[in-house]
């Protein structure tokens, strides 16, 4: 009787040190989940080569609008191999998850910035919460025509040699290279306004200015400020955006002139209307001049327009 109890006690106590070592990590088959969501990465931070990048695994989503501008319409009339500059706005928390930062347009055109280096740029941003990244890009052949169209303007986010986030914006840019050089033209242009930051939702109006000094041994007469983008994009179909008006005027009165004399200065204003779908434009308009009995088409220095209410 007392074998019997002792057996049956011994046989207890193995079934719950069985039972213990089953449910305390003994089990082979426990799976320990994987919380990584991002690829290693070499602690080289130096410029990545592009041909050897590996694939984006981190989502983008959870940064609202990534870029601003989402979307970029605009031409421009350009010297030969003048450089041209192109603003964007990424979002800052969007840059901290990396090192460094490659923008490129079209494949062609590319600029690249440490992060640190970026968010040293965010005091003169103007727009809350965004870093003002600037595309530097130029074309040579004077009397072309270039167009730059779709999901062409591109922002990776690199971390050592891996690319860690990625997002593209909507562009719709089209340039005209004028025939003549810089040196050939006897104007010279001062100060103009080369940004306009805007609140406002719906339609929207803004001006572009800019001095204009004659320095040829005649009168000039503004023909026309010409900015063609209707004529030049044909699908998509680009949104309204009209000159509504423009006029010379007196640098000190301010006072409507129809010349600028051989030596003097004037002002030009132009007012610009965009509806309310677009949230970037890129306005670098052709000006058309009268001298003596020769038309001189001049290229205008560049302007941006950002509507950040559209931004998120």
């Amino acid at each position: 009787m007392k074998q019997s109890l002792f057996i049956s006690l011994v046989l207890v106590l193995i079934g719950a040190v069985l039972f213990t070592y089953w449910f305390s990590g003994g089990n082979s088959n426990h799976v320990v989940s994987n919380t990584s969501t991002g690829i290693p990465v070499s602690n080289n931070s130096s410029k990545p080569h592009i041909g050897n990048n590996i694939s984006n695994t981190s989502p983008a989503s959870k940064f609202s609008t990534p870029l601003c501008p989402q979307s970029i319409w605009g031409y421009g009339y350009v010297y030969p191999n003048e450089t041209l500059t192109l603003l964007v706005y990424p979002n800052i928390n969007y840059l901290k998850n990396g090192t460094f930062i490659i923008l490129s347009l079209a494949d062609n055109f590319t600029s690249s910035y440490s992060v640190p280096e970026a968010l040293s740029m965010t005091s003169s941003s103007g727009i809350a919460g965004r870093v003002p990244l600037p595309l530097y890009f130029r074309f040579q052949t004077p009397g072309k025509q270039f167009s730059i169209t779709g999901n062409a303007l591109l922002l990776q986010l690199w971390k050592g040699e891996s690319i860690v986030n990625e997002s593209r914006t909507s562009v719709w840019l089209h340039f005209q290279v004028a025939p003549i050089k810089h040196e050939d033209v006897h104007l010279k242009f001062g100060r103009y306004s080369s940004l306009y930051t805007s609140f406002k939702k719906g339609l929207d109006t803004f001006e572009y200015t800019v001095t204009i000094t004659n320095l040829y041994n005649k009168s000039i007469i503004l023909e026309n400020v010409s900015f063609p983008l209707a004529t030049l994009q044909k699908y998509p179909k680009p949104p309204s955006i009209k000159i509504t008006s423009f006029r010379l005027a007196d640098i000190a009165t301010n006072k409507t002139v129809t010349e600028i004399l051989p030596n003097s200065t004037a002002v030009l204003r132009v007012l610009i209307a965009v509806p309310s779908s677009v949230d970037g434009l890129y306005f670098k308009p052709k000006l058309v001049f009268k001298i003596g009995n020769e038309s001189l088409a001049v290229p205008a220095p560049p302007m941006e327009y950002v509507r950040v209410v559209n931004c998120g």
